[in-house]
C-alpha cells in the first residue's frame, strides 16, 4: 500500500471508532504488522499529524474551485460551498471530537488553516465576480468573505460539538442561495439552486 492509502484507511478506522486505538489495534485493523506500521510513522503523534495534513488536503481540493477561473464565478461559489457540504458529510463526530478532546492545538492549527484557505478562495470568487459585473461592487471582499467562512464554520463546529444529525445538505444549499443572492449585483434566478 501507499502511505496515502494506509492514511486514508486509518482515517476510516478513526471514524468508526475513534483515535483511542493503540498503534497495535491500528495495524490490526488495517492488516498490517506494527512493525509496518512504525516503519511508516515514528509515532501515534505523527501518524494523527499525517492524517489531519490528509483530510486537509482533501478539504482544500473541495474549496479549491471557488476561485476556478474556468467557471463563472456563481457556478465556482455554488461548487466550492457544495464541495464543504460533501467535505462536512464525510466527517465524523467520533473523529472531530476525539481530536479536538486529545490533540487540541493540532486540530486548531488544522481548524484555523482550512478557514484561512477558504476565506481567500471566496475573496478571490467575490473579487472576480466584482471586476466581471456579476458580483455588487459595494460589497467589502475582505469582510464578506471572512462572515461566510465563519458562518460555515461555527455552525459544523457547534453541530459537531452537540452531535447532531442536522441535514448538512439542506443547511449548505440555503446557505449558497442566500449568499449569491447578496453577492449578485442584480438579483436574477440565476442564485436558485439548479
Amino acid at each position: 500500500m501507499k502511505e496515502e492509502e494506509y492514511i486514508d484507511a486509518i482515517i476510516g478506522i478513526f471514524k468508526v471508532e475513534g483515535i483511542g486505538l493503540s498503534m497495535d489495534a491500528i495495524a490490526d485493523r488495517i492488516g498490517i504488522t506494527r512493525k509496518t506500521l512504525y516503519n511508516r510513522f515514528k509515532s501515534k503523534d505523527e501518524l494523527m499529524e499525517r492524517c489531519l495534513d490528509r483530510l486537509s488536503s482533501i478539504f482544500i481540493k473541495e474549496i479549491d474551485c471557488l476561485a476556478d477561473e474556468s467557471v463563472d464565478v456563481v457556478q465556482g461559489f455554488r461548487n466550492g460551498i457544495m464541495g464543504m457540504w460533501k467535505f462536512f458529510c464525510n466527517s465524523s463526530h467520533i473523529f472531530t471530537h476525539d481530536m479536538i478532546t486529545v490533540y487540541p492545538s493540532v486540530a486548531s492549527r488544522q481548524q484555523d488553516t482550512g478557514r484561512l484557505w477558504l476565506n481567500s478562495k471566496i475573496r478571490i470568487n467575490i473579487e472576480r465576480g466584482q471586476a466581471d459585473g456579476t458580483y455588487r461592487k459595494d460589497i467589502d471582499p475582505l469582510l464578506m468573505s471572512r462572515y461566510i467562512g465563519f458562518s460555515i464554520f461555527a455552525f459544523f463546529h457547534n453541530e459537531l460539538k452537540r452531535g447532531e444529525t442536522t441535514d448538512f445538505n439542506d443547511y449548505f444549499k440555503k446557505v449558497t442561495d442566500y449568499n449569491i443572492h447578496a453577492l449578485l449585483a442584480q438579483k436574477t434566478e440565476q442564485c436558485h439552486s439548479e
